[in-house]
């Protein structure tokens, strides 16, 4: 794992055999980017091979889960539609790794998520692909890709169905709107909605 690598996702291993694994791009709301992916991974891998590790729990640095796929700066003098080009020019492997998009369902070790603030995109996708989620109360939720002209991608059109129903899943995919703990609860995929810890 590169030095950048391991500053963007902070892996900590307690005590108690849980291992946390913290994504530390807190200034871009931890956008995922080949920094987060690859730190991601071998975060992962780390943990699953450590027989002290009972438990993996992914969350996010500040006040934030994962606001998506980063697309680089939206200041910058070029605008949005440069960034969406720039996007799209973006080699998939880099964004996501070498590994399937459902690779947190192959692991033999439970990973929660411990959603602590905006997760949308990519960042969404992960948080469903783990074993449990639970929802601070100031999380909000948000598969934009329809908003971005984007494809629903990286996994979320084929996990989002099953753990919901299909009209939920259309309806989340296709509006690109953003929803909240409480109406997710009953969805069953937020499995609490709680206080974030200080």
């Amino acid at each position: 794992m590169s030095n950048d690598a391991d500053d963007a996702v902070l892996y900590d291993a307690t005590p108690g055999g849980v291992a946390i694994l913290t994504f530390n791009r807190p200034d871009r709301l931890n956008a995922w980017g080949p920094d987060i992916a690859a730190g991601f991974y071998a975060g992962l891998d780390r943990a699953e091979q450590d027989p002290e590790i009972r438990v993996i729990v992914l969350t996010g640095r500040g006040r934030g889960f994962c606001a998506g796929a980063y697309l680089g700066s939206p200041d910058s003098a070029a605008g949005y539609g440069a960034t969406m080009a720039t996007a799209r020019q973006t080699d998939l492997a880099d964004l996501v790794g070498e590994r399937p998009p459902h690779f947190v369902t192959t692991l033999r070790k439970p990973v929660i998520a411990a959603i602590n603030g905006p997760c949308a995109g990519i960042g969404l996708t992960q948080a469903l692909m783990c074993d449990v989620r639970f929802a601070a109360a100031g999380a909000k939720f948000a598969a934009v890709f329809a908003r971005r002209g984007l494809i629903a991608e990286f996994g979320i059109s084929w996990i989002l169905p099953r753990l919901t129903s299909w009209a939920v899943a259309l309806d989340l995919l296709l509006s690109g709107r953003t929803f909240w703990p409480r109406r997710l609860q009953s969805w069953v995929w937020s499995r609490k909605s709680s206080r974030p810890r200080i």
